[in-house]
């Protein structure tokens, strides 16, 4: 009677747990006591916002702007942690190497942003290279996964490979964090395994397909292409 008594409380503490969590994943904002509202753009934050957090969102409008599937029906939440652990208990990525995380895979339109200087436009993660980028840049990235969900739908937007999400998200952003001449040399390098370049390579993919082949967003995400003749492809054009 004891351990079925234990058993049942455990479980009842798991499920009270995981109920608590999946509220703050949809609703998080109640962790966060300031907020902004500018243009189709929400930002939450722990601390008063700096005023140049209207130019951050000034440029993630512009270059939203350019992409085919923009949809200013998307309304994102912005959630500036500035906090590595809480980024990464809200972001679902354990030790905080990321910059942003959206959740196209939840039914809300929530972006998590690892720790930022809204001033200088930069965000930051926990990593030997390579650990700052535009933080314009990083929310411009993760909006755009909402709108490939728009656009596609959740279910489509679960079963797409990920180089086409991720490639493209990268592409409307205005490039990887890695930057070219590396990205090249460890492609070149090694392309059999991608760890270290992987973004790199699947912003190339993309990149290649929209510039050079001149497809649409559309063809991009409705094609089926032969991924290692593509790669093969588009690491022979790079110089």
């Amino acid at each position: 009677m004891k351990k079925n008594k234990l058993y049942r409380t455990a479980r009842y503490l798991l499920l009270g747990f995981a109920a608590v969590y999946m509220f703050l994943l949809c609703y998080p904002q109640v962790l966060f006591a300031h907020h902004v509202t500018y243009k189709n753009f929400t930002v939450y934050s722990r601390e008063p916002l700096d005023q140049k957090i209207y130019a951050v969102l000034d440029k993630v409008e512009a270059t939203l702007a350019k992409s085919q599937i923009n949809d200013p029906q998307v309304k994102p939440r912005i959630f500036l942690t500035n906090s590595q652990r809480l980024y990464s208990v809200l972001s679902l990525y354990i030790g905080a190497n990321s910059f942003g995380k959206g959740m196209p895979v939840l039914a809300n339109s929530n972006v998590f942003i690892n720790a930022a200087d809204v001033s200088k436009d930069l965000v930051f993660r926990q990593s030997a290279e390579y650990n700052s980028r535009s933080l314009s840049g990083v929310v411009s990235h993760e909006i755009t996964h909402l709108l490939v969900r728009e656009k596609f739908g959740y279910v489509r937007n679960l079963t797409m490979p990920a180089w086409k999400k991720e490639g493209y998200a990268e592409y409307v952003a205005g490039g990887p964090t890695l930057d070219y001449a590396t990205g090249v040399q460890r492609w070149k390098a090694n392309p059999g395994n991608d760890a270290g370049y992987q973004y790199f390579k699947y912003y190339s993919l993309v990149k290649y397909l929209l510039d050079t082949e001149k497809l649409s967003v559309e063809d991009l995400f409705n094609t089926d292409f032969d991924r290692s003749a593509l790669e093969a492809k588009v690491l022979n054009s790079l110089q």
